[in-house]
């Protein structure tokens, strides 16, 4: 099978697991006893390792010329921590085995976006492409958070992991069928980076809904349409970049994200509206992440590839650090309105940087197809 339909299957699998856990990960921690402060502790720890380790993973994968060893070793890891996770105790139990979660998500992430760019390079429609790739782990992530809430509110949270783990499982096994032509690695080469900002997630999105009287059921179900919108959203604003070019959608997306953030502010008492809220949360979301990923791996040829997935990781982690650190604090002491402004501000001076630099940017254009 071709390696780039076996990775589309893998990303399917692994957000399938995020759709599940990730609404509820924050109500977890809060079930094992962490206060909200303690709970943005530990997620911007969580984002640190991710940050720190992603690069390094993508200078592996160059030096190894290879990017299988690693997504398989990632997937691997995440088995035994979702597992390790679904049994802690307590929440500083279920924050060390966080951190060492993400150094192995950051492998699966890192070498398996290097592994999508040496493929999507020598093919036209990358953009395309790229979002329809990340738009099928968006399609997984939203049934994943259908499930979540449900099993959740049926079982429990716990049976949640391991739900999660055997996906990951999954994901392994297929992973093991992957077929790639080792690239010699070079002793010395630059890597170069586009400057980029992303907006903090809303981490304590779902704390928030649920002191608003929201179920599980609803929060997972409400995060999930987010998903479903953005899977079509990723294909569309592709296209759209490919003849747009990419700090038009990028500048779009940072714009958006502050809109959404007031979105949460003004509307989240009422149901019917918070819908229409997710939906611009999908599409906006679709808008930068796609676009953000092309950019990252076309800067780069397949000799530092890897380094450029890290980095790109990096840089994104390093947003979503700042976020973290602030994210619970700011809710514990401002409350979740005051949070969500801060966000949307910084959502907006993202995407105004986006359109300063829109000038600037010089992106590679796609090969034009080859005539039959």
């Amino acid at each position: 099978m071709d390696s780039l339909l076996l990775l589309t299957l893998i990303i399917a699998l692994v957000f399938a697991a995020i759709g599940i856990s990730s609404p509820l990960m924050t109500l977890y921690l809060e079930a094992l006893g962490a206060s909200y402060a303690q709970i943005a502790v530990i997620l911007a720890t969580v984002a640190a390792v991710s940050l720190f380790s992603s690069y390094g993973w993508g200078r592996a994968s160059d030096a190894l010329g290879r990017r299988k060893p690693l997504i398989v070793a990632g997937l691997g890891g995440l088995i035994v921590t979702y597992l390790l996770l679904s049994q802690a105790t307590s929440a500083t139990a279920a924050w060390v085995v966080r951190l060492i979660e993400a150094a192995f998500a950051a492998a699966y992430s890192t070498a398996s976006l290097a592994f999508v760019g040496d493929l999507l390079a020598q093919r036209d429609r990358r953009g395309q492409r790229m979002g329809t790739y990340r738009g099928i782990g968006s399609l997984a992530f939203a049934g994943g958070a259908f499930v979540g809430g449900r099993l959740a509110d049926a079982l429990s949270l716990r049976t949640v992991f391991i739900a999660c783990a055997v996906l990951y499982a999954l994901a392994a096994g297929v992973a093991l069928l992957l077929r790639e032509t080792r690239v010699p690695p070079i002793e010395r080469a630059a890597a170069t980076a586009e400057p980029g900002a992303r907006s903090a997630p809303a981490s304590m999105w779902p704390n928030y809904m649920a002191t608003l009287g929201h179920s599980n059921t609803t929060i997972s179900t409400l995060w999930g349409l987010a998903g479903l919108v953005e899977a079509p959203a990723l294909r569309l604003t592709g296209q759209l970049s490919d003849v747009m070019g990419r700090s038009v959608l990028l500048a779009a997306g940072g714009i958006g994200a502050a809109v959404v953030m007031l979105g949460y502010i003004l509307l989240s008492r009422l149901l019917p509206a918070l819908v229409g809220v997710q939906v611009v949360r999908g599409v906006v979301f679709a808008a930068y992440t796609g676009n953000a990923m092309t950019f990252a791996v076309e800067s780069a040829d397949a000799s530092t590839r890897g380094r450029h997935s890290g980095l790109f990781n990096t840089v994104t982690g390093a947003g979503q650090l700042a976020g973290l650190l602030l994210g619970g604090t700011l809710a514990q002491t401002g409350g979740f309105p005051f949070m969500f402004a801060v966000f949307g501000a910084a959502g907006l001076l993202a995407g105004v940087c986006f359109l300063l630099l829109r000038g600037r940017a010089s992106v590679p254009r796609p090969p034009l197809p080859k005539p039959n």
